[in-house]
């Protein structure tokens, strides 16, 4: 961002400034008090030939080489002289001549260099003194900080890209880029790639809630997408025996789909010792009847459809359900029962009078049963 217009400079300075500049260009030596001086007066008056002649020198020789005289160069590139990469190409020279951290540099050099929330000259800075850096954690910081940058800054996905690869070629555990690609894979629906990427989170992340987290999405990508409901089981059964996070939906589903029935009631069995309320426990106990109905254990299914019933007497397919086990078992007195119940819930006139007359005849039949054995 260009400076407003120079101050006018007094002819008192005037003279002061033509008499430095003859002295500099005459080889005369100052020294560090004068020579500070100079420069903040050459800054001050916008006279940037002599400045960065000044600058420049200390530069130039590795003796007097000093951080003030790279961030001076490099401000006046960046902010005066509207020269953004000349600045970053100044930024890089500093960290290789100097050595120094990226921490150090964030806090002592670039917020000097560039006003603030001028993402694309720090977006540029980071890219020139990326591979100055002294460290590897120091240029891992640096890529993740360009990183963010270009995905929530500038919005340059290309670049994007390509310093996430970067990432992972010099660590290959980042779980910010495992992360990035993990969804880019995601969101074109290649899943072989999406499986690779979450085999190497599962190493990389730390905390156990993370690894959960990764598990269950590595576990419903396997099932839901790619149709392996065995290695859905074996990563929820490996990763996730301790976890807080909810996996039951997953790993009924990948139960059912290897129609592994008796894996589907242990699921459901273990659901019951996490719930407390009277309506969930009764839809799970309505799924264990079902299932138990499919494998033809009708007192099995007739005791959870029972529990059902009784849990949530509103939830009238469990109702239904004790009714349906009775009818295979010919246990009428229980039918009797049921559909007294079920009588007394139902609020459609027609259905409520269909179910007086199979009530009906179903005492007859039961008193004309008894009769004939009297």
């Amino acid at each position: 961002m260009a400076q407003s217009s120079p101050t006018p400079v007094p002819p008192s300075e005037a003279d002061r400034i033509r008499r430095l500049v003859q002295q500099l260009d005459g080889g005369a030596a100052l020294s560090a008090e004068a020579r500070n001086d100079a420069l903040e007066t050459f800054e001050r008056y916008e006279c940037w030939g002599p400045y960065l002649r000044l600058v420049k020198k200390g530069i130039d020789h590795a003796a007097s080489r000093q951080l003030g005289d790279y961030v001076r160069l490099a401000r006046a590139q960046n902010l005066y002289l509207e020269d953004t990469f000349a600045a970053a190409e100044t930024c890089s020279l500093l960290v290789q001549h100097l050595k120094i951290g990226f921490a150090r540099f964030c806090e002592e050099v670039l917020l000097r260099v560039i006003e603030p929330e001028d993402y694309g000259a720090e977006a540029a800075i980071m890219g020139a003194i990326c591979d100055k850096l002294p460290t590897k954690d120091d240029l891992v910081a640096c890529l993740e900080r360009l990183a963010l940058l270009y995905e929530k800054k500038t919005h340059n996905d290309g670049q994007l890209s390509k310093t996430y690869e970067r990432l992972l070629a010099v660590d290959k555990l980042n779980v910010k880029a495992l992360r990035y690609f993990k969804l880019a894979y995601t969101q074109n629906n290649e899943w072989e790639e999406v499986v690779e990427v979450l085999k190497t989170l599962l190493k990389a992340v730390r905390r156990p809630q993370e690894l959960f987290r990764v598990a269950q999405e590595f576990a419903a990508i396997y099932l839901y997408q790619l149709d392996r409901a065995e290695d859905a089981i074996n990563v929820l059964e490996t990763y996730c025996a301790d976890s807080p996070l909810d996996t039951s939906t997953i790993l009924f589903d990948a139960h059912q789909r290897l129609a592994n029935w008796q894996g589907c009631l242990k699921v459901l069995r273990q659901c019951l010792l996490s719930v407390d309320d009277d309506y969930s426990r009764a839809v799970l106990h309505l799924k264990i009847a079902s299932l138990h109905e499919q494998l033809a254990e009708l007192d099995a299914a007739q005791d959870n459809f029972v529990k059902s019933a009784t849990l949530w007497p509103n939830l009238l397919d469990s109702v239904e359900g004790v009714i349906n086990v009775a009818l295979a078992k010919r246990d009428w007195k229980t039918i009797q029962h049921w559909l007294d119940v079920l009588a007394g819930k139902v609020s459609d006139e027609r259905l409520g009078a269909q179910l007086k007359q199979v009530q009906k005849r179903l005492k007859d039949g039961l008193d004309h049963s008894h009769a004939k054995h009297v």
